[in-house]
């Protein structure tokens, strides 16, 4: 492998440490014993005895039929838009044969054994499509191709660095990895890293794992949607990657258990992982304030038994981490999605339709190497399953800044054990923390500052309009001069600027300069690179938006902090996913 570097950067303050972290091929760490098929049998019995305890209170013969039932439904809707995924039919057709197995079962079944055997085998088969397939030769073989393949796609757009022996630039020129990367390093030799990013895109589990590469870190274990599945080929790279297939349109509990059980029996493990606990990802834009416990759950469940078992490294570590582009290949799809479900009867949508995500997804990547556009990537600071602080040595911080014993903190009646009430409390405290942080870690891009800056001087024109009538706003109604833009900017990047001093998020490299006319300039350039639309453009010393929707979508990243309330006074506080009497995000 060849070894490069790259610079980790004080996003608050741009300095420089003179630290440089030298590329090595990964160290394989415990992952690895999933290759091989009895490591993998062993994690799927494992997984199929937890669902079968955690449902045995319940009648087998309605629970399968329960699941039949949504089983069916899911398969009805899936094909009425096969167009949209057609690699998952061949999936959808296993599925329907294995439903008319259970079914078949079912009629002929005499008792209640031979229900649970029925249950077994569901639980099984769920597992089965759950669990992963990672094969070290083919981690060994990606991060030596794909970072030779986007350092080609970085530099295909001039003909004099096409070739392989003319290349200049790599995608470390573009990642801009920020934040508590060495603690990173040390604490997941101290114990299990649990990575928790906030999800805004497709293209976010592919990126991920490269910046765990360029980290220097051993592979993780992580959930990928099943959309990701839809492509045999891609398919077949992410589940030998690490990745386990996460379905969404499966709703049964025996299907929730299997996924919440096989992502305790990883941890348990010692399996670094990674998931998003936002779910899907975030429609509006905003940093994600509603987090999915069910998985988190699993990071305290694991943990418990670790300590049960006397492990050496029992504790599990929770490290979030933001993602910023400054556009997104799926922007226009997700906000309307967003605004269509919030809005209801009140949001006209719009006839346009994006391109086949494949090819969207080649052009996010073209658009990103060929045009100098950055990723910030924001590793923040290490919690335990608490919601604890923990310092490098992956000792827990309390409440009072005092060293303290997360063990003491699972003892019940003496005895180290899982007490499902308790535990369900301390999971919303950390789900909580972790919605803290990412509003903490959120670096703020240029094109964020120059949408928000737009809308809220647009929003003082028109204080009467709730958020669907703004949105819809005619051309000649949604454009402002410039001089008056730059005022609204200038006065926005102050009351940002203040949140940063606080600690309250952090400023990107363009933005810290200070200079309004230069920020201004790379944002609306930021904006304009990427979508059909501009977003936002300039012409005859007036700004003016081409597409409104985009203009929220780009400026709600700022949301949650109370900048978006036009009364100032409130912007002080936080705003944790909330919105303002007319329908904003604030």
């Amino acid at each position: 492998m060849l070894s490069s570097t790259y610079m980790l950067i004080d996003p608050r303050t741009g300095s420089h440490p003179a630290i440089r972290f030298e590329q090595h091929p990964a160290v394989r760490g415990e992952i690895c014993n999933l290759d091989g098929k009895d490591y993998r049998e062993s994690i799927i019995g494992e997984d199929v005895g937890r669902t079968l305890q955690d449902v045995s209170k319940q009648d087998p013969r309605l629970l399968l039929e329960e699941t039949l039932y949504l089983e069916r439904l899911r398969l009805k809707k899936s094909r009425r838009a096969w167009w949209k995924s057609p690699y998952l039919a061949n999936r959808n057709r296993q599925d329907q044969k294995f439903i008319k197995k259970i079914q078949a079962g079912l009629k002929n079944a005499n008792g209640v054994e031979e229900h649970q055997e029925l249950m077994k085998a569901y639980a099984r088969h769920f597992s089965t499509e759950i669990c992963g397939n990672f094969e070290p030769k083919v981690y060994d073989f990606a991060i030596r191709a794909v970072p030779w393949m986007f350092s080609w796609l970085l530099n295909a757009a001039s003909l004099k660095r096409f070739l392989p022996w003319g290349m200049s630039e790599s995608l470390q020129t573009r990642m801009r990895v920020v934040g508590e990367v060495e603690q990173l390093q040390k604490l997941s030799k101290k114990g299990t890293i649990l990575l928790v990013p906030t999800h805004l895109s497709n293209i976010d589990s592919i990126l991920i794992g490269y910046v765990i590469h360029l980290m220097s870190l051993p592979p993780f274990a992580y959930g990928a949607g099943l959309n990701l599945f839809s492509n045999p080929i891609l398919s077949f790279a992410m589940s030998r990657l690490g990745a386990y297939t996460v379905d969404r349109q499966k709703v049964s509990s025996i299907y929730k258990n299997s996924l919440k059980n096989y992502s305790t029996s990883i941890l348990k493990r010692g399996i670094h992982s990674i998931f998003f606990p936002g779910g899907g990802r975030v429609r509006s834009g905003a940093i994600e304030s509603h987090l999915k416990l069910g998985l988190l759950g699993t990071a305290l469940q694991a943990q418990i038994e670790r300590y049960q078992e006397n492990h050496p490294t029992p504790n599990i570590y929770i490290v979030p981490m933001v993602m910023n582009y400054h556009f997104v290949f799926e922007a226009s799809s997700l906000v309307e999605d967003y605004l269509e479900q919030s809005g209801k009867h009140r949001f006209m949508p719009n006839d346009s339709s994006e391109p086949f995500p494949f090819f969207n997804m080649l052009k996010f990547f073209w658009k990103l190497f060929s045009t100098r556009s950055e990723i910030w990537v924001n590793v923040g600071k290490p919690l335990d399953v608490f919601g604890n602080f923990v310092d490098e040595n992956g000792a827990s911080i309390g409440p009072n800044g005092t060293i303290i014993d997360p063990k003491s903190w699972v003892m019940s009646e003496g005895e180290l054990k899982a007490v499902p009430q308790r535990d369900r409390e301390y999971t919303r405290i950390l789900g909580e923390k972790i919605s803290e942080r990412y509003r903490a870690e959120n670096v703020v891009l240029s094109s964020h500052l120059v949408a928000f800056s737009f809308f809220q001087a647009l929003r003082k024109q028109y204080p009467q309009l709730d958020l669907y009538r703004f949105l819809r706003l005619s051309r000649a109604q949604r454009m402002i001069p410039m001089d008056r833009f730059y005022e609204e900017a200038a006065r926005s990047y102050e009351v940002v600027k203040k949140a940063v001093d606080e600690g309250r998020l952090y400023l990107s490299d363009t933005l810290r300069c200070g200079d309004v006319k230069l920020w201004v300039e790379d944002g609306v350039r930021q904006l304009g690179l990427f979508h059909a639309t501009k977003v936002v453009r300039v012409e005859d010393n007036v700004m003016a938006a081409d597409d409104m929707n985009l203009v929220y979508y780009y400026r709600n990243r700022l949301t949650g902090y109370g900048f978006g309330k036009l009364d100032e006074a409130s912007q002080s506080r936080n705003f944790l996913g909330e919105t303002d009497e007319k329908g904003f995000l604030v």
